[in-house]
């Protein structure tokens, strides 16, 4: 047969079934998303977990005496003062003072070595108050040193230990005559914060 119409061209036959092209869901894309965020955050704050070591400080000086009676330690202040102008006094008019018969006195600190903070127990922020006894001798030395009342940690009772040994004193005095005699000398260890 003809065809009816010869303007219009036969139709070509329908093109074979093509397969639906299929797209990723959002809920994909979105979860691609939050894995890649999560890997950027671990990494991230692995990074920042790395740091150098921090600088070491020093450990803060430790106090001498209980820091809790602010007065004796200003009369105790003035004491040396009075004792340096006397001694500078002495020294100026090149006389030895002769000694007064009953001014009476205990033996009391010269010269003291501050104790260094020792760097476990600063590491361990260990603090506390060290009680020594110290016997001294007729010229001032201290003899036999030892803990009367422990601070707790076993660094700083030696510390304290090794710097009270290495003291020098004003020896007491009876009946004008400089006589041995015993002491107990608080030694504080504080770490400022």
């Amino acid at each position: 047969m003809a065809d009816p119409n010869p303007n219009i061209p036969p139709q070509s036959p329908p093109p074979p079934h093509e397969p639906e092209r299929k797209t990723a869901s959002p809920l994909i894309w979105i979860l691609l998303l939050l894995a890649l965020l999560a890997f950027g955050w671990l990494i991230y704050s692995q990074r920042s977990g790395v740091t150098t070591a921090p600088e070491t400080l020093p450990p803060p000086a430790a106090d001498i005496g209980d820091g809790q009676d602010a007065a004796a330690e200003r009369e105790r202040a003035a004491d040396d003062a009075r004792r340096a102008a006397r001694e500078a006094d002495a020294r100026a008019r090149a006389e030895t003072p002769a000694p007064v018969a009953g001014a009476d006195r205990e033996a009391t600190p010269l010269t003291r070595v501050e104790p260094e903070y020792p760097v476990e127990a600063y590491r361990k922020r260990e603090e506390g108050t060290v009680l020594v006894g110290a016997s001294i001798d007729a010229a001032g030395k201290p003899l036999d040193v030892q803990v009367v009342r422990r601070s707790g940690s076993r660094e700083l009772d030696q510390a304290a230990l090794d710097a009270v040994r290495q003291w020098t004193f004003e020896p007491a005095v009876r009946d004008g005559q400089a006589i041995a005699s015993d002491v107990q000398v608080p030694v504080t260890f504080r770490i400022d914060r």
